[in-house]
């Protein structure tokens, strides 16, 4: 940023050029002055609307629209919508409506959307546009429209089996999103009989899709089909379907050491278990969650969730007597209860459930002992516990988003740079002001690529290439999850210097699915875009990244990329990364072992500390002199 020129000397710049009807030059001053993305909001929307101004008597109405689409009004935009494509204009109508106090004039304008995505060929997006509008039976046309579309096209890659898993798998997930979305929009129509056969094609395209994303190690969209899952339980009374997403979800977040999602994810589905009058899975899940939280170290947790257990194991003994069912199913029930209430300290409750026990219709000899039982516990005290559920700061607020939506607009804007940095410029309610400035400067870059590559003397070779290169230096600056898709899409691009740019890009991407592509580019044919995913892979430090990097580290042939990975799990203070290291200085070989020494001399976390300390005494001779010089670099004693 030092070396761009000050911003008002360039906007000084541009209005001179611009009095003289320099339009080139006043546009490449106003260019640069964007570039200043941390400046005050009133100056740096001034020369939005200046160069937007600029571009609109060049010509160049898509830039125009760009610009204004940061701060313009659909005042400013409305003479500029008529000359872009139909997918600009859908765009900015579907903004016009959100931002509608007018609920008619709203609905009109979701229309006139919907009609310019079916015109750029855009199904998904337009089926979104009628939902919003409220148009649920176009909506649901065009559902069922791309979901057939898209069961055929994931049916018949399958049978020939001339796709990788990776790619089957997104197949299968977006017709069973497509397939979920056809199912809503039928029940909102009324059409029950079409909204189940919808959801039973929805859960088991899901499935594959999750198992195939599985079986690939990419278990964060695994999680999307579960999460989705839950969705489609919700929305059709089938509880099976929600046990089923959450119970994979809980195991998806334990394994990535997401414990506060976890928990929270626990209490979710015991209290949806609860309402369903599923009480016996409610405390089934409950002891799951309280013997997980207490492992954690969370004690407060974990009793309250041993408390609902108990509760829980109550009622299933309570319904089964109104029913009238076998006493024998209560008696287990209650003494699940005396258990749980016996782990929590709570004696004169077990007291009281031993006394429920002694009256139930069992053998005689049965209800004297327990009735036996009951008087060792006369006058016991329930002993004073912490039990609370999870705390209100610890906790995830964000709901998980519409992916049956965002996942399928992805799908269907296939990498663009263009339409994805679009979205993010329009949504000023989700994203600052510094993103968005730097998403539409990243647009605006891929706009101009389009033209020149569309145009009668495209660009090529050298120059191209490097056109691309600073584009993903632009996305890198962007960096949300959104812009991974066309990260990914221009890795597929032959020219090694764009491949090296988007793995360099990729550093600032925490994200499981970054590791996707940064697999593939650690065994690229070019070994400077080899070298630079070994340098990205070693930024990538976040908690969840373990079970990924402990995956490059045992697949990769290649040493360099092993140390790559050891110097990141270093950085990653959990008892399994801990674990793993230790593993590595007692078991590998002496490059690994050297990485491992040196990166963990540098490090800052205590995991690995309190484990090598623990094992010292067992650990072998070469592994215990590591473990030495790793401490004595700390500054800490054995």
């Amino acid at each position: 940023m030092s070396s761009l020129r000050p911003f008002h000397e360039l906007r000084d710049e541009a209005r001179a050029f611009a009095s003289r009807n320099d339009l080139p030059r006043a546009r490449a001053a106003l260019a640069q002055a964007l570039q200043h993305a941390i400046a005050r909001e009133e100056d740096y929307v001034a020369v939005t609307s200046e160069i937007r101004e600029i571009l609109a008597r060049m010509g160049d109405f898509r830039a125009a629209l760009t610009v204004d689409w940061y701060a313009g009004s659909e005042r400013t935009q409305r003479p500029l919508i008529d000359h872009v494509p139909p997918i600009d204009r859908a765009r900015t109508l579907l903004a016009w409506a959100d931002r509608s106090n007018d609920p008619a004039r709203a609905k009109a304008t979701y229309a006139r959307a919907a009609d310019e995505y079916e015109a750029a060929g855009l199904v998904a997006q337009a089926a979104i546009a009628r939902e919003r509008g409220g148009d649920f039976g176009r909506a649901r046309a065009l559902w069922s429209r791309l979901a057939q579309l898209l069961t055929t096209s994931s049916k018949t890659s399958a049978d020939r089996g001339d796709a990788d898993a990776s790619l089957l798998g997104a197949d299968f997930y977006a017709a069973g999103l497509a397939r979920f979305n056809l199912a809503r929009t039928s029940q909102r129509t009324g059409d029950a009989a079409a909204a189940r056969q919808a959801v039973v094609e929805a859960v088991h395209m899901l499935e594959q899709a999750a198992d195939r994303y599985e079986t690939i190690g990419q278990r964060e969209r695994a999680f999307d089909c579960f999460q989705v899952l839950i969705a489609i339980g919700k929305e059709s009374g089938e509880f099976e379907h929600v046990l089923e997403g959450y119970v994979n979800v809980i195991r998806i977040l334990r394994e990535d050491h997401l414990r506060y999602c976890a928990l929270q994810s626990y209490e979710e589905v015991v209290a949806a278990a609860e309402k369903r009058g599923e009480a016996a899975a409610a405390a089934t899940l409950a002891r799951e969650m309280g013997a997980y939280a207490r492992k954690e170290g969370l004690p407060s947790v974990a009793n309250f969730a041993t408390l609902t257990q108990a509760r829980l194991w109550q009622d299933v003994a309570g319904a089964a007597q109104s029913r009238k069912s076998p006493a024998e199913i209560a008696e287990n029930a209650l003494l699940a209860a005396v258990i749980a209430y016996g782990e929590a300290g709570q004696y004169s409750r077990v007291g009281s459930i031993y006394k429920s026990l002694s009256e139930l219709p069992l053998a005689a000899a049965r209800c004297a002992h327990y009735a036996k039982a009951g008087k060792r516990y006369v006058g016991a005290q329930d002993l004073a516990i912490d039990a609370g559920p999870l705390p209100a700061h610890l906790r995830q607020e964000v709901g998980f988003p519409e992916v049956w939506h965002v996942d399928l607009v992805e799908w269907e804007q296939r990498g663009s740079v263009s339409q994805a940095c679009g979205d993010v410029v329009l949504d000023p309610t989700q994203w600052s002001d510094v993103t968005r400035r730097r998403a539409m400067l990243a647009r605006l870059t891929a706009l101009g690529i389009e033209a020149e590559e569309g145009s009668p003397s495209p660009p090529r070779g050298e120059a191209l290439s490097e056109r691309y290169a600073a584009l993903c230096d632009q996305l890198s600056l962007v960096d949300l999850y959104v812009i991974l898709s066309p990260l990914e899409h221009l890795f597929r691009r032959p020219e090694e210097v764009v491949r090296q740019a988007v793995v360099r890009a990729l550093a600032k991407f925490s994200y499981k699915r970054t590791f996707i592509t940064l697999r593939e580019a650690l065994s690229d044919a070019d070994p400077a875009v080899v070298n630079q995913a070994s340098r990205s892979l070693e930024e990538l430090r976040f908690p969840h990244a373990f079970d990924p990097l402990s995956r490059i580290y045992r697949e990769a042939s290649s040493k360099e990329v092993r140390q790559s990975a050891i110097r990141a799990l270093a950085k990653i203070d959990t008892f399994e990364a801990a674990e793993m290291l230790l593993s590595i200085l007692q078991h590998d070989g002496p490059s690994e072992r050297d990485a491992a020494v040196g990166a963990l001399k540098g490090g800052r976390g205590m995991k690995f500390v309190d484990l090598a300390r623990s094992s010292f005494r067992s650990l072998p001779a070469p592994a215990q002199t590591a473990v030495r010089q790793i401490l004595q670099g700390r500054g800490v004693s054995i």
